[in-house]
This record gives C-alpha cells, sequence and structure tokens, in this order.
C-alpha cells in the first residue's frame, strides 16, 4: 500500500485506534503551513527538513556553519568577500573551482544562483558597470535588496541554456567571485 493511499485510508477513517506514530504526524501535518507542504511533497523529505530547521535556525539567530578558510585562522571565508567594489574599477572572475567553493549545494552564494552560462566569463577582466543594491523581481512584483553585487561591462547571458532567450540580461556577480585588479 502506498504511502498517499495509507494516509488517504487515514484521514477518510470515521474510527478512531489507538494514536500510533502514523496518527501523531498526521496530526503534526494538520497544524504543519502549506508551504511546508508543498516543499515536502515537490521537494522530498530530506530537502524539506533541511529547509525547515535552516529558516529555524535563521529564525533564532544561528548563523551557518564557518567555512574551512575561518577554521584555518583567516579573518573572512571566500563565501562572505566583500570588496566594495566601485563603478570603473578592474576586476578578473576568479576561476570556476574558486568560485564553486563559496556556493552551497544548491549552486548558489547567499541566495544567488550561479549560472553555467557564467562559466566562460571565469579568468577574464571586466570592468565594474555598476553596483547593485535592489532589484525587483518580475514575478512577484516585490523588491529585494543585494549586498556585494556588481554588473560587469558587456557580461551578459546570451540565453543559450534558457532555449535561444534573447533578452541579453546582465549576469549578477558577487564579490566573493571576483579579485581586484591592480591597474
Amino acid at each position: 500500500m502506498s504511502c498517499q493511499s495509507q494516509y488517504d485510508s487515514l484521514v477518510s477513517s470515521s474510527v478512531r485506534s489507538e494514536p500510533s506514530a502514523i496518527n501523531k504526524c498526521l496530526w503534526t501535518l494538520r497544524n504543519v503551513p502549506s508551504h511546508i507542504l508543498w516543499h515536502l511533497e515537490t521537494k522530498g523529505l530530506l530537502k524539506t527538513s533541511k529547509f525547515v530547521l535552516a529558516k529555524a535556525l535563521k529564525r533564532i539567530g544561528v548563523k551557518k556553519k564557518d567555512s574551512p578558510s575561518r577554521e584555518r585562522g583567516e579573518t573572512q571565508s571566500s563565501y562572505d568577500e566583500v570588496l566594495n567594489l566601485q563603478l570603473g574599477e578592474l576586476v578578473e572572475v576568479k576561476s570556476e573551482e574558486e568560485i564553486l567553493a563559496t556556493l552551497d549545494e544548491n549552486r548558489k552564494n547567499k541566495g544567488l544562483l550561479w549560472m553555467a552560462g557564467m562559466r566562460r566569463f571565469c579568468g577574464k577582466r571586466f570592468r565594474v558597470y555598476k553596483r547593485l543594491e535592489r532589484i525587483l523581481l518580475e514575478s512577484t512584483e516585490e523588491y529585494r535588496e543585494l549586498k556585494n553585487t556588481v554588473l560587469l561591462e558587456g557580461v551578459m547571458c546570451d540565453g543559450k541554456e534558457f532555449y535561444g532567450c534573447d533578452r541579453s540580461c546582465f549576469h549578477y556577480w558577487r564579490e566573493a567571485w571576483l579579485s581586484r585588479v591592480n591597474e
């Protein structure tokens, strides 16, 4: 019998038996917010438990585990690197290996996705076009604040990984993915 059919039979059952582990779980699920249930249904138990745990830790103020570089005594990890880049400064995009070391299991650095199309810019030099402080999400029409993120001159998405999209959007670059070049 599948989990869904067990669930359906337990929910539709009018007879209440001794509290079992399944009944206790069902009782708990009645009090779970719908977005968590959606996450559980679409992402699975392991990813949902990581998601819920991360949210709970964030709510009580526990920070993410320090990176190995902090364990070695360095003052700042590559995950958090802040260069305070300004308009016109020359930067070099770090190697793919260095950038991957700053990403979590979802290929993100503090929520900003590293896209495969950005790989072709690794090791190349560009000028900072603009600092990003906030953006508008088109899908929800809400503003998001950004920290330590810049646009680079002429560095745009070619659309190949998005079925030939021709919008030519700028790639967003975390300062942790860049290094300042002395001219």
